[in-house]
């Protein structure tokens, strides 16, 4: 089982193939990895809270979760996780594209159940306790998809689109959605959020202003610096260095690079600044970081 390595904002990465457009992933936070920050990308995303709590903040919604927690995050939308200080937050992810389900195909059933929820139209609630009337159903389903993906036992294929499906089924049969109105539009400020943070993305390597960042957004600086850390939960320049330190991870685990050189390909031009930014965060230092995490 792998640990659950998001990068942030929207992302390029490839969750699964196009013949397996999907990517299991066992998170243990913050002991593999420290957090999940504000992101967005085009697959939908189901977990299951296995133990602890953390806080979650998924489109307008923030919540903490509990064990046996099932969270449903939908294609394209705003995104991230926080662990909860002293407690440790254990979840099974499936990340797949509705792709899978037949959505380039624009039937009747990609055109009026999948395309919905792709475009926004309509919101799927974001996640079920075990309160939840309709909770054992969900959860039963849920169950068997993770086996699907643990196991692979013949033919497994068949039975995770399957229970896919079946999943897409209970959200349309109990309507568990937030809202059924496709004439609601997403609210402006979430498009300035990502234009912001798609900005940071293909820009890391350089010197990002806060000014360059507000003029993006046609914000004053101060009304940006309110703006961002009221929509993402910490200030820019804590996001940026965070971006650049999971850059630099990733870069730690997938490359032989020396570490100077990944410091400065994450966008830090001080080593000993990149060092001590990266123990801080991880609480290791790079190298510690990289010994970890050899295959």
């Amino acid at each position: 089982m792998e640990p659950y390595l998001l990068l942030s904002q929207r992302q390029d990465v490839s969750h699964g193939t196009i013949l397996s457009p999907y990517a299991y992933y066992h998170c243990i936070m913050p002991a593999v990895l420290p957090d999940v920050l504000l992101h967005w990308h085009v697959e939908a995303e189901i977990t299951m809270v296995l133990e602890g709590s953390a806080i979650y903040k998924i489109g307008e919604e923030t919540f903490q979760s509990q064990k046996g927690d099932i969270i449903f995050v939908a294609p394209n939308t705003l995104h991230s996780v926080h662990p909860l200080p002293g407690i440790t937050h254990i979840s099974d992810t499936l990340v797949f594209h509705l792709d899978m389900l037949g959505y380039s195909l624009m039937d009747q059933y990609s055109l009026t159940y999948l395309h919905p929820i792709y475009n926004g139209f309509l919101r799927p609630f974001s996640h079920m306790n075990q309160n939840h009337p309709f909770y054992p159903e969900f959860s039963e389903c849920i169950n068997q998809i993770f086996l699907c993906v643990k196991n692979k036992n013949n033919y497994f294929e068949m039975v995770l689109k399957e229970k896919l499906h079946h999943f897409f089924y209970l959200l349309f049969q109990h309507q568990c959605f937030s809202n059924m109105d496709a004439t609601i539009p997403m609210p402006a400020h979430i498009h300035k959020v990502k234009k912001a943070l798609r900005y940071i993305q293909e820009n890391y390597q350089k010197s990002i202003s806060i000014c360059e960042l507000a003029d993006l957004c046609h914000f004053s600086k101060t009304h940006f610096m309110s703006f961002f850390k009221q929509s993402v939960g910490i200030t820019c320049v804590e996001y940026m260095i965070q971006h650049r330190l999971k850059v630099a991870a990733n870069l730690l685990r997938a490359t032989g690079l020396s570490i100077s050189d990944i410091a400065f390909e994450s966008g830090f031009h001080n080593l000993s600044n990149f060092n001590r930014k990266f123990k801080s965060y991880y609480h290791i230092t790079p190298l510690e970081y990289r010994r970890q995490h050899i295959v």
